[in-house]
């Protein structure tokens, strides 16, 4: 099959993406991804460029609307963005498909596009939730929202006013799905939510670290994280005793340097070994202020987490599952998008403690000593990582993919 991505231009989306990718291909397929020309694809997929002149945004112009989405003129400005990414990819997209002869579709949940093209040339489709899913059930707040899982008349109407604040910040979006589906005459779709496949809609999250669900379609997969073969890497010996910590504020908001040094102060305070990355969020002179043992640019999530015995992170999905493949309890400090609700989710699973991003470092040094003091956060941990082991990842994915989208091009 020729497949064509359509993703969110952000790491944290398009490595998951890629992930897919890769095992897509290893079984003899040819992926492509839509993208303004000015991303930098992964080599993984096939160039499918829109033409800038009709796009009014840029990857750096997106990028910059995640890292400034506060309540509640960052949202709509970011929500304004997507908007018209949506617009872009619907007005050329259809076109690219055609020229390269594409088959089928995998759409990020969060980006509609892909699923409305995919309808609108006949194709089948699946989609893709890179982040925490969207899927909406009465007992399951949204996930940007920090509230715990309640299963009450109380808590489903405070889930469905938290549903309707939502709905109203991202009219915008919505509206431009309407607009599309029925300027296309597609079945009726009023929001992105309604975009979803019935097809496969894969999710990198396992059943322990999301909340209960109940009304799941068949459609829908847990298949755990979506990464590419691993590397067994060598065990070093540590000559250093303390407990190691891993410090990591992913790719957006990886410029927080009044974070980076709160924390090292509180791990001075408990005494244990800090690693931190700022995933080149900061300059040199400013990571040469953080009281850490080690302060990198980049590294190797997995080489560092096989040495760590807990993490510290903003609570970006794909940390926290590299993080709980390790086996590690995690303390979660949310700062946007659906970080709240991944630290709500984390604490349902007994695998990790949350703070405020403003906890100044005596907080986070008392939270962090209870990780390593625990041992119940790390069990939890260890069921995770087991469920995440078993769970088939990127090649069980492809596999799921392989035979819905398959079977619908073949009938």
């Amino acid at each position: 099959m020729r497949i064509a991505f359509f993703s969110p231009p952000l790491q944290g989306h398009l490595g998951p993406a890629a992930g897919l990718a890769a095992a897509l291909n290893d079984r003899g397929h040819q992926c492509f991804l839509v993208h303004h020309p000015l991303l930098d694809v992964d080599p993984v997929f096939k160039s499918l460029p829109l033409d800038p002149s009709q796009c009014e945004w840029t990857p750096a112009s997106f990028t910059q609307r995640t890292r400034s989405s506060g309540l509640p003129f960052g949202v709509l400005s970011l929500v304004r963005e997507m908007a018209e990414m949506t617009n872009s990819l619907c007005r050329q997209a259809p076109d690219l498909l055609r020229q390269h002869g594409i088959e089928a579709v995998v759409s990020d949940q969060l980006e509609p596009a892909g699923a409305l093209v995919a309808d609108h040339l006949g194709l089948p489709y699946a989609s893709l939730a890179a982040a925490h899913p969207i899927n909406r059930e009465p007992l399951v707040p949204l996930p940007f929202l920090h509230w715990p899982y309640e299963d009450s008349p109380k808590a489903i109407e405070r889930n469905r006013v938290g549903t309707w604040v939502a709905d109203k910040l991202t009219a915008r979006h919505d509206r431009t799905v309407a607009r599309w589906s029925a300027a296309w005459s597609l079945q009726p779709r009023q929001k992105v939510v309604d975009c979803l496949s019935t097809r496969a809609d894969i999710s990198q999250l396992v059943p322990g670290l999301d909340f209960p669900r109940q009304q799941l379609p068949p459609s829908f997969h847990y298949v755990g994280p979506l990464r590419r073969a691993k590397h067994d890497w060598p065990v070093t010996e540590n000559k250093d005793t303390r407990p190691t910590i891993f410090a990591s504020l992913g790719t957006l908001q990886n410029h927080r340097l009044s974070m980076f040094r709160r924390i090292a102060k509180a791990c001075r305070q408990l005494g244990v070994k800090l690693i931190v990355s700022h995933a080149n969020g900061l300059s040199a002179r400013q990571a040469a202020t953080i009281d850490a043992d080690v302060v990198l640019p980049w590294v190797n999530y997995q080489e560092v987490m096989s040495q760590a015995d807990a993490v510290i992170t903003h609570g970006g999905i794909n940390t926290v599952l590299d993080a709980l493949a390790a086996g590690l309890p995690i303390l979660c400090m949310p700062l946007a998008f659906e970080q709240p609700g991944i630290g709500a989710r984390l604490v349902h699973s007994g695998a990790g403690k949350v703070l405020s991003h403003r906890s100044e470092s005596g907080r986070i040094a008392a939270a962090l000593g209870d990780l390593l003091n625990r041992p119940d956060y790390k069990a939890r941990a260890g069921l995770l990582q087991d469920e995440i082991r078993s769970s088939g990842g990127a090649p069980a994915a492809a596999q799921l993919l392989e035979r819905a989208l398959g079977r619908a091009i073949s009938g």
